[in-house]
C-alpha cells in the first residue's frame, strides 16, 4: 500500500517534507504529492533534498492554485527531474492538461488528479488514460467506474470550520484515510490533504483561536485526529497565551491516551514546549503537526512488510 499525500507547496509544508526527509522518516512508502504555489527557495531545496536522498515524490506539471504556472521564467527554477527513477510525473486533468505532463522513463510511475467526472469522460478512450499508472479520485462512484484498476482514492479527511473555535464542538472524530491496513473497494492506495484541507487560501486569514490538531492511531487500526483549542478567545490579541492554553490541553490527554507508535519525535518536540515560554509561532506548530502525521504513517506502512 502506497500513501500519497497532496500539499499545496506552502513554506512550512515544505520544510516539513524537507526536515523528514533530511532525518531519514518519509518513509518511501510515502509519495508527496506537491502542488506549488509559489516560487520559492524553499520549493526548490525541498526538491533538491528529495533528489539527494532519492525520495519518491511528485511535483504537479500544471498546478491550478495561486499564481506559480503563470510566469514561465522563475527565480527558483526547479531541476531536471525528467530521468529520475523515483520521479512521479504528476499533472491535473483540467482545461490546460497535456499528455506531455505524464511522459515517463524506465520505470517512473505517472500520476494524473481527477477532479471533474466530465472532462474524465472527454478522455476515457484516449490514449493518457490508456497509459497513465494511477489515478487520484475522490471517493465517487461514477468516476471510479471508469478508471477502476488505476483509481487511487484521494480524500479530504479534516472537517472544515469557518471559524477555528468552531473545533471545540468536534473535538475527536474520525480521520478518514484508514485505509493503510487493507485495500479497500478495488482502490490502489490511497491519498488525502492531511490536515491541511484541500480549500486553498492564498493568504491566512486572523483567527480569535488557536487549535492544535493531533492524527493518532487506534487499536483497531483506525484513524482519528483529536482537536485542542484555546479558550480565550474573545479578542484577535494574545497569540502565546491561546498556544498555552491549547498546548497544556494536548499535553494532559497525550499523557492519557498516547503512546508507542503514535508518540512520534515531532509531536514530542510539540509537547516539550510546555517547559518553555516560548510561542513558536504558527507555522512551526503546523510543520510539526504535519511531520507528526507523516512520522505516524511511515511507521504504521512499515508494519505491513
Amino acid at each position: 500500500m502506497t500513501y500519497y499525500p497532496y500539499l499545496r507547496g506552502r513554506m512550512y509544508d515544505l520544510l516539513a517534507l524537507k526536515e523528514l526527509c533530511e532525518n531519514r522518516q518519509l518513509s518511501f512508502k510515502i509519495v508527496p504529492i506537491i502542488e506549488p504555489v509559489r516560487d520559492s527557495k524553499e520549493l526548490l531545496q525541498t526538491v533538491q533534498t528529495f533528489i539527494k536522498y532519492q525520495q519518491p515524490f511528485g511535483i504537479v506539471a500544471n498546478p491550478q492554485v495561486s499564481v506559480y504556472g503563470l510566469n514561465d521564467t522563475k527565480l527558483y527554477p526547479l531541476p531536471d527531474m525528467r530521468k529520475l527513477s523515483f520521479f512521479h510525473p504528476s499533472a491535473i486533468l483540467a482545461a490546460d492538461f497535456s499528455s506531455d505532463f505524464l511522459k515517463t522513463v524506465d520505470n517512473q510511475e505517472s500520476l494524473l488528479i481527477v477532479r471533474d467526472y466530465q472532462m474524465l469522460l472527454a478522455y476515457q478512450k484516449t490514449k493518457v488514460l490508456h497509459t497513465v499508472d494511477k489515478v487520484l479520485i475522490p471517493d465517487v462512484a461514477r468516476i471510479h467506474r471508469l478508471v477502476p484498476k488505476k483509481a487511487v482514492k484521494l480524500s479530504d479527511p479534516l472537517t472544515f470550520v469557518r471559524h477555528v473555535e468552531d473545533y471545540q464542538l468536534l473535538n475527536d472524530e474520525f480521520f478518514e484515510p484508514a485505509d493503510w491496513y487493507r485495500q479497500v473497494d478495488d482502490y490502489h492506495g490511497f491519498g488525502d490533504y492531511s490536515m491541511v484541507g484541500h480549500v486553498y487560501f492564498d493568504k491566512g486569514m486572523p483567527a480569535r483561536a488557536i487549535s492544535l490538531h493531533l492524527i493518532y492511531v487506534t487499536e483497531d487500526g483506525t484513524l482519528r485526529i483529536h482537536h485542542f483549542v484555546s479558550d480565550s478567545n474573545e479578542k484577535m490579541s494574545g497569540q502565546k497565551q491561546k498556544f498555552f492554553e491549547a498546548l497544556n490541553k494536548m499535553v494532559i490527554w497525550c499523557d492519557k491516551n498516547i503512546n508507542g507508535l503514535n508518540l512520534t519525535p515531532a509531536l514530542t518536540t510539540l509537547l516539550e514546549y510546555r517547559c518553555q515560554d516560548k510561542f513558536p509561532g504558527l507555522g512551526i506548530i503546523k510543520k510539526l503537526s504535519l511531520m507528526h502525521h507523516f512520522q505516524l504513517m511511515g511507521r504504521l506502512l512499515e508494519l505491513k512488510q
